[in-house]
């Protein structure tokens, strides 16, 4: 069978995409998938360095954008929709999936205009503009939250396939392993994450609290994906108040870190919740607030509203004494992070890349 797989911009775009791509390939070696992103996208550097097949195509920002940009955009869109039709022409694919990104729309009208069969996987709860205009043009829509639906208005229910996040083979492989007795000593690992390109809020808030967590800083050791930024400040405040802390700008193995830690704290993107999920691991979540639709809140409370995580509003930590708090307490109280594990293990979602791959071999009548 061949596939696009078109989206892109942010790991929550692309790395979804990337774990559909190896369930396509794990059900038959024979797949022939073409990943399809946005020009001067974060999705060309990962691709290229994973030696993965993909083209680049045109395509704009609308949403928040002022007018003389709108234009330009849609000037550039039109082009995508040009470039993705040649696309098609040449790769003759059997389904194109969007998973969102600037690449997702052009490539999914492109493929409605040609009549080649299609879907979108939402990896949010609360769907953005794109995706909800793409419903309406597409055989399957993929859900990771059954939150999202009521969202997508007067499309088919019969569309709707609720499935869960893609995790990568890598992330879900590393997750099933056990802690061996070299990779952890005796101290509590807190796991603090701000998304695929680092949380500045997120960072200089932890540079507050540590202030707050110097009682029990001969006990936990941190672990910071900080993006590029705040990397020295970080290594700097951690330093100076007597912390065992690594620092990253990246990490690459994500799965290895959530496997040994104790707590995360984390935005609260699809993947990370996810994630977070099949590793089991409880968890303080602050919603990015600028995220459209506020969909990190909505994100968050799939796994707050079920007492595997606290969620906390960026806007109400203040100085930070109320975050170590929280992080204090939970220390403090082990049986209560044991079962806040125990309920997000009970949220995951471990085949979701199957469940889209089993849906679109049934939809083609198992097509190769």
């Amino acid at each position: 069978m061949k596939v696009i797989i078109a989206g892109g911009g942010t790991g929550g775009h692309i790395f979804p995409g990337m774990a559909i791509a190896e369930d396509f390939l794990k059900r038959d070696p024979q797949n022939h998938i073409l990943m399809v992103g946005a020009e001067g996208g974060l999705e060309e550097r990962i691709w290229s360095e994973q030696k993965i097949q993909y083209q680049l195509i045109a395509s704009g920002k609308f949403a928040g954008e002022p007018l003389t940009v709108r234009v330009r955009s849609a000037i550039k869109v039109l082009k995508g929709i040009w470039q993705a039709i040649k696309l098609i022409r040449e790769f003759q694919p059997q389904f194109i999936l969007g998973v969102g990104g600037y690449a997702s729309f052009p490539m999914l009208v492109a493929g409605f205009i040609l009549r080649v069969p299609r879907g979108i996987q939402e990896q949010n709860s609360f769907p953005g503009m794109a995706n909800r205009l793409l419903s309406r043009i597409s055989n399957k829509v993929f859900l990771s939250f059954e939150s999202a639906k009521p969202h997508f208005r007067g499309v088919k229910p019969e569309k709707f396939v609720l499935s869960g996040n893609p995790l990568r083979k890598k992330v879900k492989d590393e997750l099933s392993k056990a802690i061996e007795p070299d990779e952890k000593n005796s101290r509590f690992q807190i796991l603090v994450v701000g998304g695929s390109q680092g949380a500045r809020r997120l960072n200089k808030l932890m540079m507050t609290a540590v202030e707050y967590l110097i009682p029990i800083r001969d006990k936990i050791k941190i672990v910071h994906m900080s993006g590029s930024v705040d990397q020295y400040d970080l290594i700097l405040t951690y330093s100076k108040k007597g912390f065992r802390a690594k620092v990253y700008q990246f990490i690459e193995d994500i799965g290895k870190e959530l496997r040994l830690a104790d707590m995360v704290v984390s935005r609260s993107g699809a993947g990370a919740v996810f994630e977070i999920a099949l590793a089991g691991k409880p968890s303080i979540l602050i919603p990015f607030p600028f995220a459209a639709n506020n969909h990190q809140l909505t994100n968050a409370r799939y796994l707050g509203d079920a007492g595997a995580a606290l969620v906390f509003l960026e806007e109400d930590l203040g100085d930070g004494r109320q975050f170590a708090e929280a992080i204090l307490d939970l220390f403090n109280h082990p049986k209560k992070l044991e079962e806040m594990g125990k309920k997000a293990r009970s949220l995951a979602m471990p085949k979701a890349g199957e469940i889209i791959v089993d849906e679109i071999y049934q939809m083609l009548g198992g097509a190769r």
